[in-house]
């Protein structure tokens, strides 16, 4: 927690800095009068949003140590709401002026382990089993699984997280045929 606090209050918006494979911050939703499932086409037609945003976005930027972020692409920012399909949470990141069709990897660690974390933004979204625990974020185009290995948080400590990974599948990219001159073959 580059700020110190699981929470911070930035222009009426209750967000979580938090850096995780990724400098992130974290709103909900409903901060913005939105519900975390909108396309992402609908979130870069809000204008409104994307100005609110922004200004948050870099005031989180100056507490998280990183100084004048207005011309950087981090710190990134993610709204994240209830789940609708049964994950763990519904989430909307940004990289950072428009919203990403799917989850950036590095950004799918981070908004998992900001659910392990008491006083977040998110702590009330998910249900978080013992570690390892697999946590679904659902995304414009379906969904991505974050196994976190964690050692619970204690009366006096944050949760520690030991790691954030992903499973990553192959998709078939291009398929032709090789001509091999027949002088090769004996």
């Amino acid at each position: 927690m580059p700020t110190g606090n699981p929470r911070d209050g930035i222009d009426g918006v209750a967000v979580t800095c938090l850096d995780v494979a990724m400098p992130v911050v974290i709103a909900r939703a409903e901060a913005f009068g939105l519900t975390g499932t909108e396309t992402p086409e609908e979130l870069d037609a809000d204008t409104g949003f994307i100005a609110r945003r922004e200004a948050i976005r870099i005031k989180a930027g100056a507490l998280m140590g990183m100084g004048d972020v207005s011309g950087s692409v981090t710190p990134k920012f993610a709204i994240m709401a209830p789940a609708r399909h049964g994950g763990a949470a519904s989430a909307r990141y940004f990289m950072p002026q428009t919203c990403h069709p799917s989850m950036a990897v590095t950004g799918a660690q981070c908004l998992a382990a900001g659910l392990l974390v008491p006083g977040s933004v998110t702590e009330d979204l998910a249900q978080v089993g013992p570690s390892p625990a697999l946590l679904v974020l659902e995304h414009p185009s379906g969904s991505i699984g974050v196994v976190v290995e964690y050692e619970a948080a204690g009366p006096d400590r944050p949760p520690a997280l030991h790691s954030a990974g992903i499973m990553r599948t192959a998709r078939l990219l291009a398929r032709g045929e090789v001509m091999i001159p027949a002088s090769v073959w004996s």
